[in-house]
């Protein structure tokens, strides 16, 4: 991996960081997190997935958007 592709690496990773903060979800245990984002990784994985998708694109941009 070069220099130029482990500091895009590293900035992923902090912003990656950053949403579990602005999901105030920094306090729970890692396990906690990783088990909350495998389950959400299964429902992206289902037939109706583009519904959680988009309802969950709603909710995200209308907390980006300070709502």
């Amino acid at each position: 991996m070069s220099h130029e592709e482990r500091k895009l690496d590293t900035r992923r990773k902090i912003a990656m960081g950053g949403l579990v903060v602005k999901a105030r979800l920094d306090r729970e245990e890692p396990a906690v997190l990783l088990g909350m984002l495998m389950s959400a990784a299964r429902v992206l994985s289902s037939p109706n997935a583009d519904e959680h998708r988009r309802r969950w694109r709603v909710q995200g941009d209308t907390a980006f958007k300070g709502g």
